[in-house]
């Protein structure tokens, strides 16, 4: 007779995890930069220097007097003569009137002031007076020299902000691999005349 025996097979599910990694790309963008240099600049600022020449003093002492002065000396001299004149005119009328001179008077008296211009006459010979020298008054002036900075200014245009971009995503997959089964199976054995065989099923 035939001996059957019982197969029974299984098999397990399998499952199978797949990872993506992610990937993160960093781009900088480049920006332009523009430099502006300002050079110093410089002022001058300045006054030539002056002299002032005063030689009054000097003219006064050498007789080459100014305007001013010499009216000074015009106005003191005619004053003198108005004096020295009416003096005169002060002692020729109390001539005049003297009774005690006897004679004709008026021709006297105009021979006394004949004489008196057609007298000698002194003159003095000198050397020149030492004069002073002329004030002589100085302004310096200036010169000055001012400096303005010197300046740099950077400017900045575009964006310096980095872009990040993710690709790919980070991701998990989670699939069946293998699917589980469970079978039972009734398989013939071998011949019933063997000699592994020592009773019947």
């Amino acid at each position: 007779m035939a001996i059957y025996r019982l197969n029974i097979d299984q098999q397990l599910a399998e499952i199978g995890v797949r990872t993506t990694p992610a990937k993160l790309n960093i781009s900088m963008p480049k920006g332009q930069m523009t430099i502006n240099t300002e050079r110093p600049q410089m002022q001058i600022d300045k006054k030539a220097p002056t002299f002032k020449l005063n030689r009054q003093k000097l003219n006064n002492e050498t007789g080459l007097k100014g305007p001013l002065e010499l009216a000074k000396t015009f106005r003191n001299k005619g004053k003198q003569t108005a004096l020295r004149a009416a003096g005169a005119a002060k002692n020729d009328g109390n001539f005049l009137a003297n009774h005690k001179v006897k004679g004709d008077k008026v021709p006297r008296l105009a021979k006394n002031k004949t004489m008196e211009r057609l007298g000698p006459k002194e003159f003095n010979v000198g050397l020149m007076p030492e004069s002073s020298p002329p004030e002589i008054t100085w302004d310096k002036g200036y010169m000055r020299i001012n400096w303005s900075k010197h300046s740099i200014v950077i400017d900045y245009t575009g964006e310096y902000m980095p872009d990040m971009t993710v690709d790919p995503r980070y991701s998990v997959e989670v699939f069946l691999r293998t699917e589980p089964y469970f079978r039972v199976m009734v398989e013939e054995a071998v011949s019933s005349t063997g000699r592994y065989v020592d009773h019947a099923v």
